[in-house]
């Protein structure tokens, strides 16, 4: 496929300097219609050492606002990105709506290198391409509009590159590639990025490949493409990925759901309640460090109706832990700086390194519970988060991350006797709020919503854990004990 890409392809000065002078304006005044549109726009610049990307990358930035622009040379890991699951380092770095974000070194770079790194896995790098399949199409579901630019320069044309021998209107002054090495693996990681590009060319990110020997035209022809692509995204702003759905779970009214199967009278003496709290919070010390030692982090979302004690019962689990060992992060509704972003944006930046815990009191599942059942997201958009939540949890998984689910449930009746108890306690009466009260009238809408949510989002690596609330001492303890069993599983 690169042969077409080494035809010799060339602008002189004169043509370069008409056909930029139009582009230039033409690129500045798409970047702002995108911008009055909220459009998300991820450019990947792709390519073999010494094709010309940091040059092309600078170019962009000079032809458009950098105001608007974040260009994230993500090359080199650093010990915070090696410790957390892979996709976090770009997670962080998406663009918020309305911005660019270039990405200079991406999600495929490790894959297009393994040949030169003698890392290649057929099997490791089918399922790494999935992986960046579900992740493009998700945020083109999510409005982002993506451009990738392979830039192919030939054997002959790298070696000038990385030797400096090049002209000098040519020249890369980051010069750190082996150039020895890179003659040895050049057709093998050609052969390798022919097959990652035809895997990952799909219709919502398709792969644009510019021959890029020759400066002037590597530059002009990467900006027409990019152009081209905010013109038709900008004629068709409604149009995002096609997406399978998840089947909704065939619940119908008066029939009883998964939250039928929680033992509500389960119920625990004081006695007992006092012996086993300190049993489990000092067995969960222990683990706690002994994951820290060993490098592993762990992570608990808890659920559940309002009232049910997630507060009490987080109290329990962080009360055990060496402060220096864990995050919690609290969620209500979105700023306006995380609704400029996907909603898992927020979830995934909070995310703690290797050897901590991360707590979420309400996590990622408010999209499919609370969005879902007020409206704050379409059909499409919920229905979709379950795929969504699902992948994000996988990888948290597959990271080696201890991963904990909690839906605190409790009967109607118990909420009911907790809002008037909190109304009548002073201090506790903070606690109500009209919402409460409204929220009740939709239970069953929630507890559907339970539902689907279990069925579709409770897999193998991240089980849901139904806890029985109207005791909160039991539901305590449920809690601990099931946090030390999965973590004890873990390190063993």
């Amino acid at each position: 496929m690169f042969e077409a890409l080494e035809a010799g392809k060339h602008l002189d000065k004169t043509h370069y300097e008409a056909r930029e002078a139009a582009l230039r304006g033409e690129l500045l005044a798409h970047q702002f219609l995108l911008a009055e549109q909220n459009v998300p726009t991820l450019v990947v610049v792709a390519g073999v050492d010494g094709a010309g990307k940091g040059s092309l990358v600078h170019q962009l930035n000079t032809w458009m606002d950098p105001r608007g622009i974040e260009t994230n040379a993500l090359w080199m890991h650093s010990d915070e990105e090696e410790t957390r699951p892979y996709y976090w380092r770009y997670w962080r770095c998406l663009p918020r709506r309305g911005t660019i974000g270039i990405f200079l070194g991406s999600w495929y770079t490790h894959l297009i290198r393994a040949p030169l790194e003698g890392k290649a896995h057929p099997a490791r790098q089918a399922r790494q391409l999935a992986q960046i399949n579900d992740f493009e199409r998700m945020l083109c579901a999510d409005g982002y509009l993506i451009v990738k630019l392979w830039l192919h320069v030939s054997s002959k044309t790298q070696q000038l590159q990385l030797t400096e021998e090049a002209p000098k209107q040519q020249q890369n002054p980051r010069i750190e590639a082996d150039a020895n090495a890179w003659k040895k693996a050049y057709p093998a990681v050609l052969k390798n990025a022919q097959d990652i590009l035809l895997a990952s060319d799909t219709a919502h990110a398709p792969w644009h490949l510019v021959e890029a020997n020759d400066r002037n035209y590597r530059e002009i022809a990467s900006g027409e493409v990019l152009l081209a692509a905010m013109r038709e995204r900008l004629q068709q702003p409604g149009k995002v990925a096609p997406q399978p759905l998840p089947a909704l779970a065939d619940t119908s009214r008066g029939q009883p759901t998964v939250l039928a199967r929680v033992d509500s009278d389960a119920r625990l003496g004081k006695k007992a309640y006092r012996s086993e709290l300190q049993h489990y919070q000092q067995r969960l010390q222990d683990l706690t460090w002994k994951a820290h030692r060993k490098q592993r982090s762990f992570i608990a979302a808890f659920e559940g109706w309002d009232a049910a004690g997630k507060g009490s019962a987080i109290r329990r689990v962080t009360g055990a832990i060496d402060p220096r060992l864990y995050h919690l992060a609290q969620y209500a509704a979105p700023s306006k700086e995380e609704l400029a972003h996907h909603y898992l944006w927020r979830f995934w930046r909070t995310i703690q390194r290797d050897g901590r815990a991360t707590l979420f009191d309400r996590s990622w599942y408010g999209r499919v519970l609370v969005e879902r059942v007020e409206g704050f997201a379409d059909r499409e958009q919920w229905q979709r988060a379950y795929n969504e939540i699902n992948q994000f949890e996988a990888q948290l998984v597959e990271h080696g991350s201890v991963l904990c689910k909690f839906w605190i449930h409790i009967s109607p009746q118990e909420q009911l006797a907790r809002f008037r108890a909190r109304e009548k306690t002073a201090h506790k009466r903070y606690k109500i709020t009209d919402d409460d009260w409204r929220n009740r009238d939709k239970w069953r809408d929630y507890e559907l919503a339970v539902e689907d949510m279990v069925a579709h989002t409770s897999t193998t690596g991240a089980p849901w854990t139904l806890v029985a609330g109207n005791d909160k001492r039991y539901a305590r303890i449920q809690i601990l004990k099931t946090l030390c069993e999965a973590l004890e599983q873990a390190l063993d």
